[in-house]
């Protein structure tokens, strides 16, 4: 097996058959089936393919902000950017939950917690 890695030693690409263009040649890691899911979570190390769980919870964690931030743009900001005229049909108080949501929003890849959709929102 051929491995391309990052310049930290983790996996960025590899080939069971074959070979690429500027890989290493590695022995297959024992637990095969969990690499071909978690690949990038594999340091190489010695000669050898380590599984490095803390960066697999990093990745995980990364993909998670990546998702809150495109469910960023379409729940959030497709009602934030909405013109003057729905703006002057909206309360004070609708304003000031309006801004608390959207500063919750803001803030969702620290927090991780989707803020609830004002239930007058449409």
């Amino acid at each position: 097996m051929q491995v391309i890695c990052d310049e930290r030693g983790y996996v960025q690409s590899f080939a069971i058959i074959g070979n690429l263009v500027g890989g290493t040649e590695l022995p297959e890691p024992a637990e095969m089936e969990q690499f071909l899911l978690r690949h990038f979570a594999y340091r190489m190390v010695d000669g050898k393919l380590e599984y490095d769980p803390q960066e697999y919870e990093t990745h995980q964690a990364e993909e998670q902000k990546e998702d809150l931030r495109k469910r960023r743009e379409t729940e959030c900001f497709s009602v934030i950017n909405r013109g003057q005229l729905w703006y002057e049909g909206v309360s004070l108080v609708q304003l000031l939950e309006l801004r608390s949501w959207y500063k919750s929003w803001l803030n969702v890849t620290e927090t991780m917690v989707v803020p609830d959709k004002p239930s007058w929102l449409t």
